[in-house]
């Protein structure tokens, strides 16, 4: 599969790689702070409003802080999945 970067800044790049019919999102960060978090999100409303299916996320059981950083950033978590013997939950998010 391939991780298509559908948004690009300084910042941070959000990416969404088509996988068994699901639309999953990636982002790689470079720097987080309170402006960088307005701007985001603001990109991650416009990015789910273009695309106009849920996008999901993987998470492993164990990676709590990307789960927090999910649940902050309006990731809802619905799914849990076993993937080489590592136990992820999948989040969703939804306009």
């Amino acid at each position: 599969m391939i991780k298509v970067p559908v948004v690009n800044r300084v910042d941070y790049t959000m990416y969404l790689e088509l996988c068994e019919g699901m639309l999953w999102f990636h982002t790689d960060i470079r720097k987080w702070n309170k402006e960088v978090k307005v701007k985001y999100l603001e990109d991650l409303d416009l990015l789910q409003y273009l695309v106009s299916v849920p996008i999901v996320a993987l998470v492993a059981k164990n990676n709590t802080k990307l789960a927090k950083f999910g649940k902050v950033t309006g990731w809802v978590k619905f799914n849990k999945v076993m993937f080489n013997n590592i136990e992820y939950d999948v989040f969703t998010r939804s306009k």
